[in-house]
């Protein structure tokens, strides 16, 4: 095993466990060679990680050739700071949530089963975007194939619930048990990866609680609380709330973990349009891995302006970094 793995290799590789498609599988060892420190001690993983990707692009020339009749739909590349994926039964309102929040083409209807396939679309959050995944509906006997590896690639997952509905704790039931059989779960704390096979997966995530402007919400809101108890945390939200709604974007963007680091080029200002996106508790180091795309060890030093340090102050490679810090790295 190579030494230094960086808690962004260790999620891509954890997406390559669970993928399901030949792209979800190639994305992930892509990211997994982006990631992976190549020095002395990771030349046996680097081999290892060659012959996976030279396999993996064989796999998806097969599909390819077979059409696109053969593809998955549920396959969504990844798009922005993180991508947020809906659940629920039918006519819950997640369409109205996308379409409220993105220019997605989705389809708002009173009928159930409008959306036959994922629809994805970016929302807007001060300067990043995040991906929202619109999705076909599940019930209790069925569940679209291919659905459970998007459930579980996924960054966030969000049960929708329609506290209009009297059968509002059944249909949330539903969906936590499809979860739960798929060995998923959510958590309103970090990813966890299983420990052994066979052991849950904790994705981040809550229940949204639509329509709470419905008659009769209320009484329905606490017996959902009673039901989910400790299993999920829950957002009560109605789409025709643009005060709500509004509070999505900065939910999302807490919930998929990530921060936004400035660069800030020697005896320049710092660009402050682009930031880098890291995972949560990220480095200078793994920064640096990120500007040099695997040359970081020309980074021997770096200065910060941010939280818990004075403006300009050198920090060590290994100083932990927070959201909207600005750095300048000096090779």
């Amino acid at each position: 095993m190579a030494a230094n793995l960086t808690p962004q290799y260790l999620a891509a590789e954890a997406r390559y466990r669970a993928a399901t498609t030949p792209e979800e599988k190639l994305a992930a060892l892509e990211e997994m060679w982006r990631e992976l420190p190549k020095h002395k001690s990771s030349e046996k993983l680097q081999a290892d990680l060659k012959k996976k990707l030279s396999a993996a692009r064989k796999a998806l020339q097969q599909v390819e050739r077979k059409g696109p009749g053969q593809a998955n739909p549920f396959s969504i590349p990844r798009g922005g700071a993180g991508q947020v994926v809906l659940l629920g039964t039918p006519n819950v309102g997640k369409s109205s949530i996308v379409g409220g929040l993105t220019s997605a083409h989705v389809k708002i209807t009173e009928y159930p089963f409008a959306t036959a396939l994922p629809v994805p679309g970016m929302v807007h959050y001060e300067d990043v975007q995040i991906q929202l995944v619109d999705t076909p509906p599940v019930t209790a006997d069925d569940v679209p194939a291919g659905f459970p590896g998007l459930w579980r690639s996924a960054d966030v997952l969000l049960v929708v619930a329609d506290l209009a509905s009297n059968s509002v704790l059944e249909d949330v039931e539903t969906c936590l048990n499809h979860l739960a059989e798929r060995n998923v779960e959510l958590t309103d704390g970090p990813r966890e990866h299983p420990a052994q096979p066979g052991a849950m997966l904790k994705v981040p995530g809550l229940v949204l609680a639509n329509k709470i402007d419905a008659a009769g919400a209320d009484e329905r809101l606490e017996l959902l609380r009673e039901l989910v108890g400790t299993r999920a945390r829950i957002e009560p939200l109605s789409t025709r709330d643009p005060e709500r709604m509004a509070r999505l974007p900065e939910l999302f963007f807490k919930l998929v973990r990530v921060i936004r680091i400035y660069a800030k080029p020697p005896g320049k200002k710092p660009d402050l349009a682009d930031p880098f996106i890291l995972p949560a508790g990220s480095n200078v180091h793994e920064l640096a891995r990120k500007v040099y795309h695997g040359h970081e060890h020309r980074v021997r030093a770096a200065r910060l302006w941010g939280s818990g340090v004075a403006d300009g102050q050198n920090v060590e490679l290994d100083h932990i970094l927070h959201d909207k810090d600005i750095v300048e790295l000096h090779t």
